[in-house]
This record gives structure tokens, sequence and C-alpha cells, in this order.
């Protein structure tokens, strides 16, 4: 098992796979999104594994096991001929970034 600094260590309480190691790292950016950026500027190399591949990989494949909450609009081919209805739908007004993507995880 890797030695992690204190921060990190005291995130990570508990979480023995690298995948449990990503959840409490999602739970902290819904949290705390300045710690969470915080932790991430101050101890990239350290994060990078659970936030990116090879881990992200892993959640891509187990998302619908995985007890995430989402924080975006996501539009299907189920939704095809509703997608106005959908947008109009959306609680924000003041969107400033929108990545579409075909779905194909990373």
């Amino acid at each position: 098992m890797a030695k992690h600094s204190e921060a990190v260590a005291g995130v990570f309480a508990g979480a023995e796979k690298d995948i449990d190691k990503y959840m409490a790292l999602r739970g902290l950016r819904v949290r705390d999104p300045d710690a969470y950026y915080r932790l991430l500027t101050k101890h990239t190399e350290e994060i990078l594994p659970y936030v990116y591949t090879p881990t992200v990989g892993e959640a891509c494949q187990k998302y619908s096991n995985l007890n995430v909450q989402t924080t975006g609009l996501y539009i299907s081919l189920n939704d095809r001929g509703r997608v106005l209805e959908k947008l109009r739908q959306w609680p924000h007004q003041d969107v400033t970034t929108i990545v579409a993507t075909d779905g194909e995880r990373i």
C-alpha cells in the first residue's frame, strides 16, 4: 500500500481500494470544492492516479453500480424529440460551459 501524505491520508481514511479513494475524492469535491482543488494542487502527483488513469477507467466501467450524484444534464437517444424541452427544464440559465461527448467514456 502506498504511503500518503497526512492531508491525503485524511481524505482516504477507510478507503482500501483505488475505486474507494476515487469515491472519497469525488465526495470531497461535492462537499468542499475548494478543499478538493487545494488538495489536488498541492498533492497532484499523489492524487492523480485516483482522479485519472487508471482509476477513472474503472469508475467508468462500474459507474452504474457506484453511488454517485451527477452534476450535469444528460441527453440520450431516448430523448429524441424532447431535447428542447429538457434544455428548458434545466434550472440554470447562466451556462458558461458545455461539454458534448459520444458517451464512450474516457
